[in-house]
């Protein structure tokens, strides 16, 4: 934010701009590409540190990796171990995806 231009945010001030529609119109779409590549480097980050939660049992969550490994090392339940990681890689396959659009989508524009 610290790198926006000022003089957009001063003539909107000055031609009558209230502070919402500076907000809206000027500030957000100069960030919006920056803030999208933050976003979906953070939820990256969250996968891979398995801090990914997920509500297996009515009381308490428990990260999705961490199940697997208990299903696969008490129950030798390969059949849930496997269905959980692939949801897991559908959760980030989407991030992923997300992120490719609005890259192409960003190059086409320029």
């Amino acid at each position: 934010m610290a790198a926006i231009d000022r003089a957009s945010i001063e003539a909107a001030r000055n031609l009558g701009a209230g502070g919402m529609r500076i907000l809206v119109e000027i500030l957000l779409p100069q960030v919006t590409s920056v803030m999208t590549v933050g976003l979906i480097l953070a939820f990256v980050t969250m996968l891979s540190v398995l801090s990914v939660p997920i509500m297996i049992s009515g009381g308490s969550p428990t990260m999705i990796t961490v199940d697997m490994a208990f299903r696969v090392n008490a129950y030798s339940d390969y059949g849930v171990a496997n269905a959980l990681g692939f949801v897991s890689y559908l959760i980030a396959g989407l991030g992923a995806w997300v992120y490719i659009r609005r890259s192409v989508r960003g190059t086409t524009e320029q």
